[in-house]
């Protein structure tokens, strides 16, 4: 994720601050099988973040608004 967001010039605090995010994850976060954190931020010196696959779409529609209008096509 953190790779994906510099990429396309975006901050993922700004992501994970933004109300739909939360509204989102909380509603993943119901769904059968989901345990635990769905995000994990690994350390080291290429720190990075990790996200349940079930947010890929989710966080990829935020961070370009002609995929999400392909999503929708």
């Amino acid at each position: 994720m953190t790779a994906a967001a510099q990429a396309f010039g975006k901050r993922l605090d700004n992501f994970w601050t933004n109300a739909e995010t939360k509204e989102y994850l909380a509603a993943l976060s119901q769904l059968p099988g989901i345990q635990g954190s769905m995000v994990v931020t690994i350390p080291g010196s290429r720190s990075g973040t990790w996200a349940h696959p079930k947010l890929a779409v989710f966080f990829a529609r935020w961070l370009d608004v002609r995929f999400a209008v392909w999503c929708d096509g």
